[in-house]
Order: structure tokens, then sequence, then C-alpha cells
């Protein structure tokens, strides 16, 4: 049976790819730091989806935890990864501390680019796989309030792409990148901003995700319109919105 790796698999937008992929008849392992929230989702998705979920507490910023997570792996036929981990942070970049930053670094790019990379190449030498990079529609363009994340974002939308045009010629093997924007997760929880403003379901975005042969995939119509609306205004424009916008969903 094959089995789908997710990556922050035990909430929000990991636990809605976590849902359907079980719902599409995978076995699951999935990662968190949250023992408790892996223990939740494991008995709830086996009960309702009566597929074999496995949880793996680990911190992936940790090198030799990936490592372990790698090891782990190699007894499973891993052959759908949801590099879906993330935190977020809105603050003005002088009010950040540099911790707070490499904190975002360390997950959103470096955590991020070693799974990535170490999937890829096993995936590349078996001529199949799918690998989904979560990245967020703040990847589309700079983010003042909240410059750090939005550059991790940009980031990953970029590399994802490159690497799926390096692939395009390998007929079994994807990369794609989700680009959600407000999406129901513990994501406020650490981000500075409000519960409330993330509203999309988290079900229906991996669902979408999952149906979608775009490279980028945005899900959403407010998601979509900030792709439209970063390729067609000026930067300078688009970023005077993004910023009264932050201001708003700050939690203060």
């Amino acid at each position: 049976m094959s089995v789908a790796l997710i990556t922050g698999g035990a909430t929000g937008i990991g636990r809605g790819f976590a849902n359907m992929l079980a719902d599409q008849g995978y076995d699951l392992i999935i990662t968190s730091r949250n023992l408790d929230n892996l223990a939740k989702a494991q008995k709830e998705i086996q009960d309702k989806y009566k597929r074999k979920v496995n949880i793996f507490i680990a911190d992936i910023t940790d090198e030799e935890a990936r490592e372990k997570l790698y090891d782990y792996a190699l007894n499973y036929d891993v052959s759908v990864v949801v590099n879906n981990a993330g935190i977020g942070l809105s603050k003005d970049f002088l009010d950040a501390s540099l911790e707070e930053e490499m904190a975002i670094i360390d997950l959103n790019i470096i955590a991020f680019q070693a799974i990535f990379k170490h999937f890829y190449r096993k995936f590349r030498e078996n001529a199949s796989g799918r690998i989904i990079n979560i990245s967020s529609v703040a990847g589309f363009l700079p983010g003042p309030h909240a410059s750090t994340y939005y550059a991790s974002k940009a980031y990953a939308t970029s590399i994802t792409r490159a690497v799926a045009y390096e692939s395009r010629n390998i007929k079994d093997l994807r990369i794609q990148c989700v680009c959600p924007g407000a999406t129901r997760s513990n994501f406020f929880k650490h981000a500075g901003t409000k519960e409330k403003a993330y509203r999309y379901d988290p079900d229906k975005l991996a669902l979408g995700a999952l149906k979608s042969k775009r490279v980028v995939y945005s899900p959403g119509f407010k998601a979509k319109m900030t792709h439209v609306i970063g390729k067609l205004f000026p930067t300078k424009l688009v970023m005077f919105f993004a910023s009264r916008r932050l201001k708003r969903i700050r939690d203060k």
C-alpha cells in the first residue's frame, strides 16, 4: 500500500491533506513536535477513514531528527510527500528579533529544502512520486510588516517552480506548489494575527490541490485574485494594500 508522508500533518493544512489522502486510500506518516496533536489526529483519521496512520514526533529543524525521519520512512512505500510544516510572524522587520526570524528561516527554508531535496532525489531515482510543497499567496509579493515570512514563501514557490521544470519530462514524477490564502489552522498562534482571519477549509484546499494538475495551485477566489493582482499591478501598489491588510489582521 502506498504511503503519504505529511510534515505538520496533525493540524491545519497538513491535517486537511492527511484527511483527503486517507480518503483516497493512502496509509499515512504524519509528523509534528506535539504528541497530543499527533495522537488525536491518528485516532480520528483511523476511525473515520480506516487507514493506517503512523506518527513520528520530530522537530524537523533539527538535522538529526530529519535523518531519523528519513530512516523511518525507509520502512514504507512512500510515494507522496506533503512538505507542509511552517510558521509565520507578523511584525515589522525592526521589531522582530533575529531569533524569531531565524526560527522562520530554519523551518520554512532550511528544513523545507532538506526534506524537498531528500525525497526528490529518491523519487527522481524511481522516476515516480509526488511532492506537494505548501507555500502561500504570500510568496507572490513582498510583505511589509511580515517581511521574513513572505520572503520565505517566495523562496518555496520559486524553487518548486524551478524543480518542476527540471523534472517536466518524467511522466510519473509530479512536483507541485500549493499557495493558499488564510486557511483555518493554528498558524495564527505563532504568527501574531487574529484567528478569525483564517476561514478557508483545509480539507477543501487539500482536495482541490490533489485533483489539480497545475504546478502552482491557489485555492479560492481571494488567493487567485492575489496571484493575478501581483502580476498585473505595480509592486509598490500591491505592497500598499498588503500592508493595510496585515495591519488589520494583527492580534492586538
